[in-house]
């Protein structure tokens, strides 16, 4: 019965997060899809990354867009930075595990494209770097994070009103999925 008290809990926590999203919480995720399409109008892209957890869900959220999530689509510009497992270990060997998405970065994103990064604590060293390192290109970037994040210098970031890594992972991942059924929609 422990155990049970305890998803309880769990799952309540989840409700009172999803509870406190407000209207401004839904117009970010419109305003930014229609970001995302005007950079696809001009020939730019939309990257994603994250690690651990979160990594599983920028690949996640990429795959919605580039195949579909509920509307059949031709498949758009995204790309998930985290995926070559090969290029990361090799990046963080040679230039230390900080510095693993700065080259990614650097090889495949463009001035005016779209960059979010997730870390639940906001403070993954490698995914602030990639941050910081798309600003200087000139992308336009987004933290998508817990409550815990002191500050740091991107055009947005988005709050997860808890410090429960996956309770923030869960609303990461519904962000992703509105984001992709509202663009799908509006194509």
């Amino acid at each position: 019965m422990e155990m049970i008290a305890y998803q309880k809990k769990q799952v309540k926590i989840l409700i009172d997060i999803l509870a406190s999203l407000n209207d401004h919480d839904y117009e970010k995720i419109n305003i930014l899809s229609d970001r995302i399409l005007e950079v696809f109008a001009n020939g730019g892209k939309l990257a994603i990354f994250g690690n651990g957890g979160s990594a599983a869900e920028a690949s996640h959220i990429a795959t919605e867009f580039l195949s579909k999530c509920l509307v059949d689509h031709e498949p758009l510009p995204v790309l998930c930075l985290n995926e070559s497992t090969t290029f990361l270990t090799a990046s963080a060997n040679d230039y230390g595990f900080e510095n693993s998405f700065v080259r990614l970065v650097r090889a495949y994103l463009k001035p005016n494209d779209i960059l979010i990064g997730l870390s639940t604590s906001g403070k993954s060293k490698n995914v602030l770097k990639g941050l910081v390192e798309a600003n200087k290109i000139g992308c336009y970037t987004i933290l998508w994070t817990g409550d815990t994040i002191s500050t740091f210098e991107c055009n947005e970031i988005w709050q997860v009103k808890s410090n429960i890594t996956p309770r923030i992972q869960e609303i990461h991942l519904l962000w992703g999925h509105q984001l992709a059924e509202i663009t799908e929609k509006k194509l």
